[in-house]
């Protein structure tokens, strides 16, 4: 039995049933051991690196276990590096399996003297939470194991287990140790809060007249939905999630005001920046989430809950910290809190039925457009409405980088919790969109879930990695894609006309047919230009019981955005969030 094999036999007792990848010379070892061990593991051949390792993400945010990808060496390992960084800055555990040219060659790596090496570990080693080196058949258990431990303890995170060619054909030996499917799922522990935290955290909140809380990707990850709700409810205070955090809530809840910051809804910053105290939970209170730091104000007492002290006061510097497990850390401050209620004052509170009314308006109102709504273009966020409509309350929306991940996290009501909305915010590198679609349909299959997966994007991050149309129709995948075509860079045009009015290059692009590309590539699709139109073919696509995937493209307006500017205080009752 070759290492190759040994690899696979230990990944299926790790419970990993799918790799995504792409072949070549070096990992031949890999692919011929998983056409042995079928149907026990499955792999799944992507159009490249990039998005194999966007699919694995996908799949483990999905299913709550590690992503595996694998790459060639080379040219396959340096593609990886916007997947490892997304996985990374978004805390999801991805096993990357990258070969090596043979050890003995170590002096012919340079300059690719041996073919297609170099020093890949150099450049992959600070894309992730860790990288192990198979110097021998007999490291490979071990090595393994220590892999996917790091990926999925602490804060999760992506790994790489790099192994030279000629050991990952070379003959196995026995192993040391014994999979544990219990390590490839996370999170792997749960770590309890300092009850001297808790309790000074607990004091302060007390006097707050105005708390509210923010809860991001670490909550979700925790599955603390029920305890953030619960310590909401006993402040009296609006909640509101990061994009990443998006779903740990259901936004239909009295209580859920939606996102925070640039993708925000804007009364939910108006709100934050009216809060006397944030209490952050699971989030890095990061630029995104709160306008560049200044909403909430710097001043302002933050109680933060996180796993990772090195996120503590990290950003707020008038910072109580609960170093903590999500979920166990609110479960803890929730306890402490006991019968004390919040401060008091001639304007204390939130008038809390006012609030949940803006948001039943902003769900459901009118749309208040940039510009004036003009034929034959849609405006995002009716499509965006549509799409909701058109959807079980339990399907998920898979969006890409960049704009189409604002329209999703302010526009796209989640109504029921859990992770319901995937958006790239770690790295937020546009082409992760439909790939990632691909991994949560298929995490989708492995549950048994006979729902189909929606996806949204923009044209430009679309062209990136439109070819996993071809990996969806071969795996028969029920993705539907909606497709926003504006036939610009959105985000760049609508900054650029801030900055630099009437002298930017490279903004627009020929107006390309991508229902025509769609359909070469397998998929079923329809060309739209309003709303009418569009609603009736998403309801075509989403009845379809086929298992195919569909593509509908849209034109839409260049001059809508869903960035939002930071709240200036107008007049209003104190307790509402004001006008902003």
């Amino acid at each position: 039995m070759h290492v190759g094999q040994q690899l696979v036999d230990q990944l299926i007792g790790y419970g990993v049933s799918r790799v995504f990848g792409c072949p070549g010379g070096q990992t031949l070892p890999l692919y011929n051991a998983i056409a042995r061990s079928a149907p026990h593991i499955e792999h799944v051949l992507a159009r490249d690196e990039r998005s194999a390792v966007f699919e694995a993400d996908a799949y483990a945010r999905a299913t709550g276990t590690v992503g595996v990808c694998d790459a060639t060496v080379g040219p396959g390992a340096s593609n990886l590096v916007s997947g490892l960084v997304e996985a990374y800055c978004s805390s999801v555990p991805v096993l990357a399996i990258v070969p090596d040219i043979a050890r003995s060659w170590e002096h012919r790596r340079h300059l690719g003297s041996a073919s297609q090496g170099f020093e890949q570990r150099r450049f992959l080693e600070g894309c992730v939470k860790w990288y192990g080196r198979v110097e021998t058949p007999e490291m490979l258990a071990e090595m393994l194991r220590t892999a996917l431990r790091i990926a999925t303890g602490g804060r999760p995170g992506p790994v790489v287990l790099e192994i030279p060619e000629d050991v990952f054909s070379g003959e196995a030996v026995e192993p040391t140790v014994q999979p544990d499917p219990s390590i490839a799922r996370f999170p792997q522990f749960r770590t309890g809060p300092d009850p001297e935290a808790v309790r000074a955290a607990a004091e302060r909140l007390s006097a707050a007249v105005r708390p509210m809380i923010v809860a991001g990707g670490g909550a979700l990850i925790a599955d603390a939905g029920q305890a953030v709700l619960a310590l909401a409810t006993r402040l009296g205070c609006p909640v509101a999630t990061t994009v990443t955090g998006k779903g740990l809530v259901p936004e239909n809840h009295a209580l859920a005001v939606g996102t925070a910051g640039t993708f925000g809804v804007p009364a939910a910053n108006g709100l934050l920046a009216e809060a006397d105290a944030v209490v952050f939970i699971g989030s890095k209170a990061g630029q995104g989430t709160t306008m560049g730091w200044n909403v909430p104000a710097q001043e302002t007492l933050v109680v933060h809950i996180d796993v990772d002290p090195d996120e503590i006061g990290r950003n707020y510097r008038n910072t109580i910290g609960i170093v903590a497990d999500a979920r166990l850390g609110t479960e803890a401050l929730l306890a402490a809190l006991g019968d004390t209620a919040p401060g008091a004052g001639p304007d204390a509170g939130w008038d809390l039925a006012a609030i949940a009314e803006r948001q039943r308006a902003w769900w459901t109102g009118p749309i208040e457009y940039k510009q004036p709504p003009v034929d034959g273009v849609c405006m995002p966020q009716d499509i965006v409405r549509a799409i909701r409509a058109g959807m079980p309350g339990d399907a998920p929306l898979v969006t890409d980088a960049s704009l189409s991940s604002g329209w999703g996290a302010t526009r796209w009501q989640v109504l029921e919790p859990g992770r319901k909305f995937l958006a790239p915010r770690g790295l937020a590198g546009l082409g992760w969109g439909l790939p990632a679609a691909v991994g949560v349909a298929l995490a989708a299959r492995d549950r048994g879930a006979a729902h189909k997966v929606v996806c949204l994007a923009g044209d430009g991050g679309w062209a990136y990695s439109m070819a996993e149309i071809e990996t969806a129709a071969r795996f028969e995948l029920p993705i539907v894609t909606v497709l926003l075509n504006n036939s610009v860079l959105g985000w760049i045009k609508h900054t650029a006309a801030s900055r630099y009015p009437d002298e930017m290059v490279s903004e627009r692009f020929l107006t390309v047919d991508f229902a025509a590309v769609a359909r070469g590539l397998g998929a079923v699709s329809e060309r739209v230009s309003d709303l009418k139109g569009f609603a009736k073919a998403f309801g075509e696509a989403m009845a379809d019981p086929a298992g195919r995937p569909w593509v509908i493209e849209v034109t839409s307006s260049e001059f809508e955005t869903p960035v939002v500017r930071p709240p200036v205080r107008k007049q209003g009752a104190p307790g509402q969030g004001g006008s902003y």
